[in-house]
């Protein structure tokens, strides 16, 4: 077996060197990614009564949750046309698909600690496998949505077939955003802990079961999840096809901020699994 000894020495100093490593790990992501995809799905259900539907039953309480409280008047979210449970299902169902792609890198590269420094194994299998866990779980969760818009009499229109669209450009910024929390995460541990805090803050402050009001959507909208997921919804909900106001410049950035926090991590792995 090959040994792989890391250096304080910045990989930009010999950056064909770099380049050449870093093709030769994605040459193997596949592969590896694959066969954790698959180990992490029967873990999923291994130890579980109620299997797959734990995928489905925490973003749908929270939903009826909410459902309640608009229905009891306790709160003013009215939406649109679109019957609120479905208008609050289709959010509540996106939103967590956006949480577990932003968790994803932190977590899958957190569990496998004791591996990352003694196999040589590349780190974006982790990731990739988990990344494939969140797209089969929120594609799961699309068609129990599916079902349910049918049941509220919500239309099927071909703007459904722009929501694969909508939903990458999501799950995309949660894993750009998610390699930075890994980056961070994996040398302090406050952000492991302070995570749920601010993504509870940054539920109240995205329209997931709400319509912006005229007032505040201005400010609303720079919250960068906000034109993914409102796109989406609309597109799942028979909505208008247009993009809403910021849709592509966000999905371009999160291209561009995959690929430069990638970049990061790849730099500081060295001294990442020095302090593992």
């Amino acid at each position: 077996m090959k040994e792989t000894i890391y250096t304080s020495q910045s990989p930009l100093s010999t950056p064909r060197v770099f380049l050449q490593a870093v093709r030769a790990d994605l040459g193997v992501v596949y592969r590896i990614g694959w066969q954790l995809f698959v180990r992490n799905l029967k873990v999923q259900v291994r130890q579980s009564l109620l299997g797959y539907a734990w995928l489905v039953l925490p973003p749908l309480v929270t939903g009826l949750v909410w459902v309640l409280l608009g229905h009891s008047r306790v709160l003013n979210v009215a939406s649109s046309d679109v019957p609120y449970p479905a208008f609050v299902l289709a959010g509540v169902f996106l939103w967590q698909g956006f949480v577990e792609a932003l968790n994803c890198p932190l977590q899958q590269l957190s569990g496998a600690k004791a591996t990352l420094a003694k196999v040589r194994v590349p780190h974006e299998a982790y990731v990739a496998a988990g990344a494939a866990v969140v797209v089969f779980n929120s594609l799961l969760r699309l068609g129990v949505l599916l079902g349910l818009m049918l049941w509220f009499g919500v239309p099927l229109t071909g703007t459904l077939a722009l929501v694969p669209l909508g939903l990458a450009a999501l799950l995309g910024l949660g894993l750009a955003l998610g390699w930075l929390l890994a980056l961070l995460g994996l040398l302090y541990a406050d952000v492991a802990q302070g995570l749920p805090v601010a993504l509870n803050l940054w539920f109240l402050i995205t329209p997931v079961v709400y319509s912006p009001p005229a007032a505040f959507a201005k400010w609303l909208n720079l919250n960068p999840v906000t034109p993914l997921l409102t796109t989406t919804r609309h597109w799942l909900l028979a909505g208008p096809a247009a993009p809403a106001p910021g849709f592509g410049l966000v999905a371009g950035l999160s291209g561009i901020l995959f690929l430069l926090t990638w970049l990061t991590y790849r730099l500081a792995q060295p001294h990442l699994i020095a302090r593992l």
